[in-house]
């Protein structure tokens, strides 16, 4: 009787235990956070960037995505990883939301879980076991609300005060100096809100400036606010798009669905987080028109890498695959980072890179800051094909526009194509436009600028097949003949 009555209590203990591993498990997600790689871009660039806007289509789980940003700055439990802004003092956060039901259903949920009172609360970003119970301010309109709270910041081993606002009663909300981190999700109507956040940021983080985020998905088309971050971004701002494409959580089945229900005119900025851009749209061309799958390069393919050059905003290289018999170009290797020198970039591309000729920009000719060499003889020197003239089209000249207009022809000719891996190009693609007075914007065209580079140096590409060759001799001990004096022809008896 007693050694059954022991295995009842261990049975209720074993219960006991699971459930309260379960609990813990429930309010610990962050923990357990596997960030995408758009996600993971978009944390890096708080690192050098203020003000950042995360335009996104919907169901991308960008709502989501802030708010496990926001639980580490609140929380200072970041990633071993985690490349963006750190706050080594418990920070001053605000998350502004549309309304009040708004905060509560979407902002509150992501980061507390459920009302107040419900079962699931504690099961947002934010752990359970960081949060001051008894800091925890209800808003008396709105049930479930929570207006304030304090949130334990371990590297501080103090509290980071937590206040939610809802912008539709007005910028009279936004009292308060030295904010440190502001999140606005959804776009405000009111064009006096974001930039008040910025002013109350702007003696944050300890006198150094605060920060502002926005997520949104831009729903009212070319406001003043997307205007600026598209056509008269300033430095130390940022903008980033995140299409469906971008989220694995979506499947091909569900995408489908989901576009049908749609109205048409709509589909571009749900589907892709894009405005309405119209006429001033630069490549009105589908991505899957000129998407393909990734294959391997046979050698009788051309091959040509490019380059932009950068350090605040990023530098781009990328490299074409010319298949001369069928007349088609493919954009295979796209790769673009900011604040990396040439040695930096060679180590990141070198393995699709070495030995194909590069083509350069017209700046390469420009002196390193505070340095003898020009940027041209910086990048050969850390191992890049540079081609001894900077890039000019086959008729003479650098024009931009003649360089997008060959691009745009063979994209509708179906003679360019751009491999699905190359994200950072389709990101740009959609967001490259003409402002009003039809000038080209100047805004996230490295990519693009660099396989524009490349398109107008097609004629210096040479064969995989030869390139295979001089990889070949080079690793086993034989000095590899210069790239340029290489006839690329002398093998293929093209003429």
């Amino acid at each position: 009787m007693s050694a059954q009555t022991q295995t009842t209590k261990e049975l209720i203990r074993e219960i006991q235990v699971r459930q309260k591993l379960k609990h813990l498990i429930s309010t610990n997600t962050l923990d357990d956070f596997e960030p995408y790689e758009w996600q993971s871009k978009f944390y890096a660039a708080g690192k050098n960037n203020k003000q950042r806007l995360l335009m996104a289509a919907n169901r991308v789980g960008k709502t989501f995505s802030e708010a496990r940003e926001f639980a580490y700055h609140a929380t200072g439990l970041y990633p071993d990883d985690w490349e963006g802004i750190k706050f080594k003092h418990a920070p001053k956060m605000w998350a502004l939301g549309v309304s009040s039901e708004q905060i509560r259903d979407v902002i509150q949920k992501e980061l507390l879980g459920d009302v107040i009172d419900g079962e699931d609360f504690g099961k947002g970003a934010i752990p359970l076991k960081t949060i001051k119970m008894d800091s925890i301010i209800r808003a008396p309109t709105t049930r479930g609300l929570v207006k304030d709270l304090k949130v334990y910041h371990a590297p501080s081993k103090s509290y980071s005060s937590i206040s939610f606002k809802a912008y539709e009663q007005g910028q009279h909300i936004l009292m308060g100096q030295g904010i440190d981190f502001i999140w606005i999700d959804e776009e405000p109507k009111d064009e006096k809100i974001y930039p008040q956040c910025v002013i109350r940021t702007a003696t944050g983080d300890q006198g150094r400036g605060g920060h502002v985020v926005l997520t949104f998905t831009p729903e009212n088309g070319r406001t003043p606010l997307v205007s600026h971050f598209l056509d008269d971004i300033q430095p130390g701002q940022y903008i980033q798009n995140v299409t469906w494409d971008d989220a694995p959580h979506l499947s091909d089945d569900v995408k489908e669905q989901l576009l049908g229900a749609i109205p048409e005119y709509q589909r571009e900025m749900r589907s892709k987080g894009i405005p309405i851009l119209g006429s001033g749209v630069i490549f009105p061309i589908g991505d899957g028109d000129i998407k393909v799958a990734p294959f391997v390069c046979p050698d009788h393919f051309h091959v040509l890498d490019g380059m932009d050059f950068g350090w605040d905003h990023p530098q781009a290289h990328i490299q074409l695959w010319i298949d001369l018999e069928e007349d088609i170009t493919y954009l295979a290797h796209a790769w673009s980072k900011s604040e990396r020198d040439a040695g930096q970039a060679w180590t990141a591309v070198k393995s699709w890179a070495k030995d194909v000729p590069s083509a350069w920009p017209p700046d390469g000719l420009q002196h390193e800051k505070g340095g003898g060499d020009v940027l041209r003889d910086d990048y050969k020197t850390a191992g890049f094909d540079m081609i001894e003239t900077h890039a000019t089209h086959a008729e003479g000249g650098v024009s931009v526009e003649v360089g997008l207009w060959q691009m745009l022809q063979d994209m509708r000719d179906g003679k360019f194509k751009v491999f699905s891996t190359c994200r950072e190009f389709f990101e740009e693609k959609l967001l490259y436009h003409r402002d009003d007075k039809s000038k080209i914007v100047k805004m996230k065209d490295d990519v693009i600028s660099a396989t524009r580079y490349a398109y107008m140096m097609k004629r210096y590409a040479i064969p995989m097949g030869s390139i295979k060759k001089l990889r070949q001799n080079a690793g086993v001990g034989a000095s590899a003949p210069a790239i340029h004096d290489f006839d690329p022809y002398a093998e293929t008896g093209d003429d």
